[in-house]
């Protein structure tokens, strides 16, 4: 495997280790330099391990060779697209008699997360100073890796002193870190032209077969892969599925009919490298209502995971095979209201509805994710749908509610967004989330879904 990965992304120095065995070697290693008191004669040195990993998994951050008993920070900066739109963060460290930071075991006390988080330097990246003050991080490809560069300074500093001091402090140390949402060695991406389904298919090698899973963004509209890909990298059969806006795809919302989402969970489930006897939905937000559909009316549909979205049609009738099958509820602009800042609250817009989509009616297992800080969607309008759902049926319904959590939960370690510019409407929305909240609240989240998808997509 290790070989394989090297022969694709040939620029990287070192294999990829597992979690387990870089933990042990790294600290072990630096135990042993400590230990022979001769580490003050080196230069500091930032270790992470693994430096090239998958998105979801954890990294292993340990300074060496600082000054000991003094303030370092340690510093984040990730550069987006085209336009080089930086993100930064920064925690605040104290090196112990050894001159070592363990960021492992050692809490951060400052910067933009603070405590026992040995990923916060990575889910707390944010814009830096000076830049747009309302970019999001958003993965448009999965062919390349998220590149992310740390750095060390002297002292606590703020990321105004490290992107607008007059002096630019001196780096002590750095360390390029690599975040693949797949590795082209090890997954591949097969563009989907079938029928009228479009999307990209993201296959792990292998013969197969593979559980299938098919991956549903909002309303922002488009293509949005990362997560198909990150699925694919723990052994799914994973299907990016646009549903408007995207190549010969609907223009508009209204005109996306149940029919699409039919004809994908068919094509899908009789794909040679996928188990044929149901398969999977991933969802979030307006993606979550066609889950619903999907789970409700078309029987290849035998499990969903799903946050953050409405138990009944939204804004546009649905429609099947030519007729009105949900009728949607009525949305009402004018309860709707902005924040000082302009960003735009829509949830007291969309008032609860009784006509539900009957997701009860087939047998499919829901995991239902819900955040109490979301302020595109109302809150507990769950409820709605566990409350009405047959007794006999409970039992195919979970619900984990996530305190603090924004609306958009994205795969673990991946930055709050709680404020962005939603493309299909082109406005400033408001999706809420605490950032320490929100981000156990990915970790934990995410671990559920694999589980959710791995119990109860057939596989015979």
């Amino acid at each position: 495997m290790a070989s394989d990965r090297l022969s694709t992304i040939h620029q990287h120095l070192i294999t990829r280790p597992s979690v387990l065995q870089s933990r042990d070697s790294c600290f072990q290693a630096c135990a042993a330099t400590a230990s022979t008191g001769i580490q003050k004669t080196k230069a500091p040195v930032i270790n992470a391990q693994p430096k090239v990993a998958l998105y979801d998994e954890k990294i292993y951050i340990k300074l060496d060779n600082f000054p000991s008993n003094e303030k370092i920070t340690l510093h984040a900066q990730y550069i987006q697209g085209r336009n080089k739109i930086i993100f930064a963060s920064c925690g605040h460290y104290m090196s112990d008699e050894f001159g070592q930071v363990n960021v492992t075991q050692q809490p951060s006390i400052g910067g933009t997360y603070t405590g026992l988080e040995p990923m916060g330097i990575l889910w707390s990246l944010q814009s830096a100073p000076g830049q747009p003050r309302y970019a999001r991080i958003l993965s448009k490809s999965t062919d390349r890796p998220m590149v992310i560069v740390l750095t060390s300074y002297h002292g606590h500093l703020q990321l105004e002193d490290i992107y607008q001091s007059k002096f630019k402090p001196e780096s002590l140390a750095d360390i390029v870190l690599e975040r693949w949402f797949r590795f082209p060695s090890e997954v591949a991406r097969v563009e989907v032209q079938a029928g009228n389904v479009r999307g990209a298919l993201y296959l792990p090698h292998g013969d197969g077969p593979f559980q299938g899973v098919i991956d549903i963004y909002g309303s922002s509209g488009g293509i949005v892969e990362f997560r198909a890909a990150l699925l694919a990298s723990r052994g799914f059969a994973a299907l990016a599925l646009p549903f408007y806006n995207y190549g010969d795809l609907p223009s508009h919302l209204s005109n996306v009919t149940l029919d699409y989402f039919e004809e994908a969970a068919v094509w899908l489930s009789s794909h040679p490298k996928v188990f044929p006897h149901g398969i999977g939905v991933v969802a979030v937000s307006k993606g979550t209502e066609f889950a619903y559909c999907m789970s409700a009316y078309i029987q290849q549909v035998k499990c969903l995971a799903v946050a953050n979205g409405y138990p009944y049609v939204s804004m546009y009738d649905l429609h099947h095979k030519g007729k009105c099958l949900l009728k949607a509820s009525e949305f009402d602009i004018s309860r709707c209201h902005m924040t000082q800042e302009g960003e735009l609250i829509i949830s007291p817009g969309m008032p609860y509805s009784d006509n539900l989509i009957p997701a009860w009616q087939g047998d499919a297992k829901h995991l239902i994710m819900a955040s109490e800080d979301d302020y595109q969607v109302i809150v507990d309008s769950y409820k709605l749908l566990t409350e009405s759902c047959p007794d006999a049926k409970k039992s195919n319904f979970e619900v984990v509610t996530y305190p603090g959590a924004g609306h958009l939960l994205e795969p673990p370690y991946s930055p709050l967004c709680r404020v962005a510019v939603n493309p299909g409407y082109q406005l400033l929305m408001l999706f809420g989330g605490q950032m320490k909240q929100h981000a156990h609240a990915q970790e934990n989240s995410w671990q559920r879904i694999l589980k959710h998808l791995k119990q109860n997509i057939p596989t015979m």
